[in-house]
């Protein structure tokens, strides 16, 4: 929760709304698929402004199951 929490902050504390984002794979996942969206609620900054990147070294398609955004799509 407590890594939510500064996600959030540091989204409402960006301006113009827009944040960016970089997501790595491996036990990231499970923690902010968990606890992400309901700090989210909390957030003034719409999500809809946020710019997501999927930090991952391999290079592989999405449903592959080494793939960090097919991870965060699954969860």
């Amino acid at each position: 929760p407590g890594l939510a929490r500064f996600v959030v902050e540091r989204a409402a504390a960006a301006g113009d709304g827009r944040f960016a984002l970089g997501l790595s794979g491996g036990s990231l996942v499970e923690l902010l698929t968990r606890h992400l969206p309901p700090a989210i609620q909390s957030c003034p900054a719409a999500p809809a402004r946020w710019l997501l990147a999927f930090c991952d070294e391999r290079l592989v398609p999405p449903e592959h199951p080494d793939s960090t955004a097919g991870a965060y799509q699954v969860s």
